[in-house]
């Protein structure tokens, strides 16, 4: 437990002095900006995809044979 609290202590310390020297600000640009990207595409593939109802053989599987 000790490790652990001295481990935060020294992430802290460390993420500290990066957002204060602004560093921290590009990974967080890269970050939402590829979360928007990723977001987009989405939904471009929503749009595009058919809208009708997938149909599988799966439900299939669990019926018993009529007699």
């Amino acid at each position: 437990m000790i490790r652990t609290l001295i481990f935060g202590a020294i992430a802290g310390y460390v993420g500290k002095k990066l957002y204060d020297e602004g560093k921290l600000t590009e990974f967080k640009n890269d970050l939402v900006t590829r979360y928007n990207d990723a977001k987009t595409s989405l939904a471009d593939e929503r749009a595009t995809a058919d809208t009708s109802p997938l149909v599988t053989s799966a439900g299939a599987i669990n019926r018993p044979l009529p007699n």
